[in-house]
C-alpha cells in the first residue's frame, strides 16, 4: 500500500506541530445519513517521521506501516475527532468504497477538537 500511496499525486498538506508538513496522497469524504461526515486521508509517511514525537499512548501496540491513514468523524454541526493508523489496522470499507481504519471505535483518539472549516 505504501508504494501505491507514494505514486499518487499530492492532494493537500497536513500541517502538525512538527516543522514539516505531510503530503496527502489520498482524501475521501463520506457524507453520513445523520448529517455528519467521515473524512479519510493518507500520507506517504508515518506520523512522527520528522521528529519521532507521535507515539501511541498507554499500552497500545504501534503498527509497522510506513504511511499514515487518518480518519476524521464529524457530527452534523462539524465537530468531531480523528484517529490514525499509528495503532490501528487499515482495511477496505466496501460500503464506502474506500480504505478506512479497522475497528475505528476501539482506537485511541489522536486528533481532538476537530472542526469543519468554511
Amino acid at each position: 500500500m505504501t508504494a501505491a500511496i507514494q505514486k499518487a499525486s499530492t492532494v493537500g498538506i497536513l500541517w502538525t506541530s512538527e516543522s514539516t508538513g505531510y503530503s496527502l496522497h489520498y482524501a475521501y469524504r463520506l457524507p453520513q445519513p445523520d448529517g455528519g461526515e467521515r473524512i479519510i486521508f493518507a500520507t506517504d509517511r508515518r506520523l512522527g517521521a520528522w521528529n519521532n514525537q507521535w507515539k501511541p499512548a498507554g499500552s497500545a501496540k504501534p503498527t509497522d506501516y510506513e504511511f499514515s491513514l487518518i480518519e476524521l468523524r464529524l457530527n452534523s454541526k462539524g465537530d468531531g475527532e480523528g484517529k490514525a493508523s499509528l495503532t490501528g489496522k487499515v482495511t477496505i470499507d466496501s460500503d464506502g468504497k474506500t480504505i478506512a481504519l479497522d475497528a475505528y471505535t476501539t482506537l485511541p483518539v489522536v486528533f481532538k477538537g476537530v472542526k469543519r472549516g468554511n
